[in-house]
């Protein structure tokens, strides 16, 4: 291991390899530039270290109006994103919002304010290759208030996973046995088969309409809009994690609008970072919220800076029209590469699906010695995430990559 690392807890990170800078939709890996089709994942909507961002950061930071965190004592950007937030998110319905500090905690806070509101419905739904985020164990040894007491794993005693009805399956395994329950019908027997015994017991639902660490698949929408009425005439909440689809990433501003689904908690993160400080949100029901003082907290979520930050990035989203060009450029990427790979997705969402996963090992550390950083996803995937911003000419440049790292 590289000795100035030894330090650093493993993770995700590469021995030897350091970020040295990013701006738009580069980064620079020791000093040398790429283009990064991966984002973070999902972490740069708005381009890496875009002017309007380190604007909006240097005077927060120069008027002193950091501080507390907003979920201690409000402030006015957290107030003012919140706003925004309960206005573009899907659903007329009154709302509110909890801030933290990343996805994971988003979807937290989600789950709990449903076991809080409903505790003698113990059970959850997820889709087979969601991923969610990796908290909750920290309840376990919390006791330092009878308030805090609270144990999730007791919390959640039955959890259901489903087969992800997707549109666009990436092995033949999938394939097949979605090919049994391609249709809303089908699929709605197998639903009823597997939960509709314990349907009574299940508290909410949580799903992503398109799985990114799972191999940005597709959820077939009349089938995924079939599942969530079944689940609402059954008083079933629905989450709908948008942590990695959400913020114009696919051609709309959350994949929600594509789906037409109006979820009851609707999570996001990542983009709403700007790339430079952590948020998380989770905007839910007005009757889903937290109603004692104190009930879900945490140090730093709504901080002034971090809420600053995301009310620039949903400016910059709008006045640039980042979720249409998402979907123009989405188009673009999708054209240069399908005659040669088999390529899927929405809007900037995408991926390329090869024959195996040593295949799609190569094709990344190949792409990476000609400057393209990219990552995978599911099982035989490589994630295609580019900022937003990005130009045609660039999508064109990492193109070209892809075809000098893959066969076709």
């Amino acid at each position: 291991m590289n000795k100035q690392s030894d330090c650093v807890a493993v993770s995700a990170w590469e021995p030897g390899v350091f970020l040295t800078k990013a701006k738009g939709a580069k980064i620079w890996l020791n000093g040398k530039p790429h283009l990064d089709f991966a984002c973070g994942p999902g972490v740069a909507n708005v381009g890496y270290n875009h002017p309007e961002i380190l604007e909006t950061v240097g005077r927060v930071l120069g008027k002193n109006e950091t501080g507390y965190g907003g979920n201690m004592i409000l402030n006015k950007y957290e107030v003012a994103l919140a706003e925004e937030l309960c206005r573009l998110t899907p659903g007329k319905f009154p709302k509110k919002v909890f801030f933290s500090n990343s996805g994971g905690e988003a979807v937290e806070a989600a789950m709990l304010a449903c076991m809080k509101r409903r505790p003698e419905r113990r059970g959850m739904v997820s889709f087979l290759g969601d991923f969610h985020g990796r908290l909750g164990f920290c309840r376990n040894a919390t006791t330092s208030r009878a308030m805090h007491f609270e144990r999730m794993p007791w919390g959640i005693e039955k959890t259901f996973f489903l087969a992800f009805p997707a549109e666009n399956p990436e092995t033949r395994l999938k394939q097949d046995f979605l090919g049994a329950i391609s249709t809303p019908v089908s699929y709605m027997k197998y639903v009823e088969n597997v939960i509709g015994p314990f349907i009574n017991d299940i508290n909410f639902a949580i799903f992503e309409l398109i799985q990114g660490e799972g191999g940005i698949s597709v959820a077939q929408k009349e089938t995924m809009r079939a599942l969530v009425d079944y689940l609402r005439k059954n008083n079933v909440w629905v989450i709908i994690d948008e942590v990695q689809s959400g913020l114009a990433r696919t051609g709309k501003m959350w994949a929600s609008d594509i789906f037409e689904i109006e979820p009851d908690i609707l999570t996001v993160a990542k983009a709403l970072s700007g790339g430079v400080i952590p948020i998380g949100a989770t905007i839910m029901r007005e009757e889903l919220s937290f109603t004692e003082p104190g009930g879900h907290c945490n140090t730093f979520g709504g901080g002034p800076l971090a809420c600053a930050v995301g009310l620039k990035v949903l400016e910059i989203i709008r006045k640039e029209n980042l979720a249409e060009k998402a979907e123009t450029k989405g188009k673009l990427l999708h054209e240069c590469l399908w005659r040669n790979y088999s390529t899927s997705g929405r809007g900037l969402m995408r991926r390329i699906t090869f024959y195996d996963s040593e295949m799609k090992k190569s094709v990344i550390a190949n792409a990476r010695k000609l400057g393209l950083f990219l990552t995978g996803a599911g099982e035989r995937s490589v994630r295609l995430m580019p900022a937003l911003t990005i130009s045609e000419n660039e999508i064109k440049q990492a193109v070209e990559i892809i075809k000098s790292s893959a066969p076709a």
